[in-house]
């Protein structure tokens, strides 16, 4: 039953992949909303959390953030531009940090950490590269696109259960 379901949720993948690539600007609008709705409703979530805050600080941090996150929500509805900006800084942070642990494993010993360092290094470069062109709304739908099709093969193949299951025998 579980396999069928992944094989379900894979190609449904693959095929939102694809129209993500096909009608970018549409699709991007689309994450945009998704994400601002979905950003709206943890504001509100959190916005309840605050007055169920143990202590006044906690509930005062709650409120600032639920407010923030409202409105954050409300301007990925109204304007694509923003969605797209953080997008693309959180690209950014992703490939300094990757790149700096990186860094850190390149003193591991071994052979095996210094190139799992030298992989850190260039996939920290590979984000901050994605994270300069992920401000194009056609790159960010590619982006987003590829990621949907390789996720849906590897839900496809269960590249990860075989894995496992290997390992357990």
């Amino acid at each position: 039953m579980t396999e069928t379901k992944n094989v379900f949720i894979g190609i449904l993948a693959v095929i939102l992949g694809l129209i993500v690539i096909l009608f970018p600007l549409i699709s991007v609008s689309t994450f945009s909303v998704i994400a601002g709705v979905g950003i709206i409703f943890l504001g509100i979530w959190i916005l309840a959390q605050s007055f169920k805050a143990k202590s006044l600080a906690a509930g005062i941090a709650d409120l600032i953030i639920a407010i923030f996150a409202i409105m954050l929500g409300i301007v990925f509805i109204g304007d694509i531009k923003a969605f797209q900006f953080f997008s693309s800084l959180a690209l950014y942070i992703v490939g300094l940090f990757v790149a700096l642990s990186g860094l850190t494993s390149l003193s591991g010993e071994g052979t095996k950490g210094k190139a799992i360092g030298i992989l850190g290094i260039i996939l920290g470069v590979l984000f901050i590269v994605m994270g300069t062109y992920a401000y194009n709304p056609l790159v960010l739908a590619a982006i987003i696109g590829a990621f949907l099709i390789i996720a849906g093969i590897m839900e496809i193949f269960d590249l990860f259960g075989a894995m496992n299951k290997k390992e357990e025998n």
